[in-house]
């Protein structure tokens, strides 16, 4: 009878449905391929800026035979907590309702300093650790799905290499900084692997997530229009209640015009404020390139500060324009969409007002988000003349620029 009573206590009590089925779900999701992929680029790359800020933090300011120095646990945020970091953190305290010269925090959209708020009230840490952990924990998020949807579009190698490649760009340091580089391209990569998929009003609430972390995040209405339509014959009739994913996307920057009308009184002060940037519109899409070119060769003084920042800004943004022809060739045609949409947008703000001596400023930064480039890298890695000639330079180039970033020099 004892015997009986103590098997009785020591039987398991089943999990209701619900839970078995999460409990299965984290279990499968925990074992994917994708995370394993991923998750190892991400490790090894966090590893990389912890030591490039270790190293460059102290070598490049101590004195030799110094003994005394800070802790770098002390320095590891501060050092990080830079140019437009400084922007999101402040906009994480003190909203919108507020100036800095002649610069505004309209310019910069909510989303990620609505997450890093909502982890300070939720861990009570400092809000430079919180912005820096969801950059982080979201570019993880970002190499999970490029992974993906690489796979499904060509293959499990061009995968790998893609999250290597985009992990070790000259500028992917964004992606560890407090920068909204890392969250834009989640939910940007997100978006067009649910659209491929046809869940479109996924795709469409992550759309929607986009534009309100990147004026560019809108522009994710076209593939995903282009992908529904195309899925529908382009015929009206056919067009059902799940368009409602196309009209989700700008939900996002048009409820950031609402709370900026409500707050400052100006629905497009995101736009305005591009003045204090020395941005301009242009039709003349060429406009910054050549002015970009002439300052190199004629304005900038020979292997000076300005000229190495307009040699990065054209070199990487040519290469990058001249890729996104041939991923859009390569991929499916929403890829192409998206491409085009970029480069439009892009192009027409250059930095022209006052004789700026960077007119294509932060591109080297915003082509991050240009995931079909980073797929169509990975398919050309199958070279390994390529793929050695990306890893040397593009690892070479990105210590460099982490170490002046952490050292509070103007990267982008």
């Amino acid at each position: 009878m004892a015997q009986t009573k103590a098997r009785h206590e020591s039987t398991p009590v089943p999990l209701p449905r619900s839970k078995r089925w999460i409990s299965t779900q984290v279990r499968t999701w925990l074992r994917s391929d994708s995370l394993r992929e991923a998750g190892r680029v991400w490790v090894l790359s966090r590893a990389v800026f912890l030591l490039l800020t270790y190293f460059g933090i102290i070598l490049f300011n101590s004195k030799l035979h110094d003994q005394a120095h800070p802790s770098f646990l002390h320095q590891l945020l501060p050092s990080w907590h830079r140019w437009d970091a400084v922007w999101y953190t402040d906009i994480a305290r003190r909203g919108y309702d507020w100036h800095k010269g002649i610069t505004s925090p309209a310019a910069f959209f909510p989303l990620f300093p609505l997450l890093v708020r909502s982890a300070v009230e939720v861990t009570h840490r400092s809000y430079d650790l919180c912005a820096l952990a969801v950059s982080n924990l979201s570019f993880l998020a970002a190499l999970i799905y490029l992974w993906r949807l690489t796979r499904d579009e060509l293959d499990r190698e061009s995968a790998g290499r893609a999250i290597l490649y985009v992990a070790v760009f000259p500028t992917a340091l964004f992606f560890f900084a407090g920068y909204t580089e890392s969250l834009f391209l989640w939910l940007t990569v997100a978006c067009f692997y649910h659209l491929r998929r046809g869940d479109w009003v996924v795709a469409g609430v992550f759309g929607a997530l986009a534009s309100a972390t990147r004026v560019t995040g809108v522009l994710l209405a076209l593939p995903l229009a282009y992908e529904y339509f195309a899925a529908h014959g382009f015929w009206w009739r056919r067009i059902d209640w799940r368009v409602i994913g196309i009209v989700l996307v700008p939900v996002g920057i048009l409820s950031f015009m609402l709370y900026l009308y409500a707050v400052t009184g100006d629905a497009l002060a995101f736009t305005h404020s591009q003045v204090g940037w020395q941005k301009v519109f242009t039709l003349r899409l060429w406009a910054g390139i050549l002015e970009s070119v002439r300052q190199i060769v004629e304005v900038q003084p020979q292997a000076s500060f300005f000229q190495a920042h307009n040699v990065l800004n054209f070199g990487l943004g040519l290469l990058f324009l001249v890729w996104s022809v041939y991923a859009a060739r390569r991929l499916p045609r929403a890829y192409g969409v998206y491409l085009l949409a970029f480069w439009l947008v892009t192009l027409v703000s250059p930095a022209l007002a006052g004789g700026y001596p960077v007119p294509l400023i932060s591109l080297d930064r915003y082509i991050l988000a240009l995931f079909p480039v980073f797929m169509y890298a990975g398919w050309m890695g199958r070279q390994r003349s390529f793929h050695d000639a990306y890893l040397l330079l593009s690892t070479c180039l990105l210590a460099v620029l982490t170490v002046q970033f952490v050292n509070n020099g103007w990267v982008v």
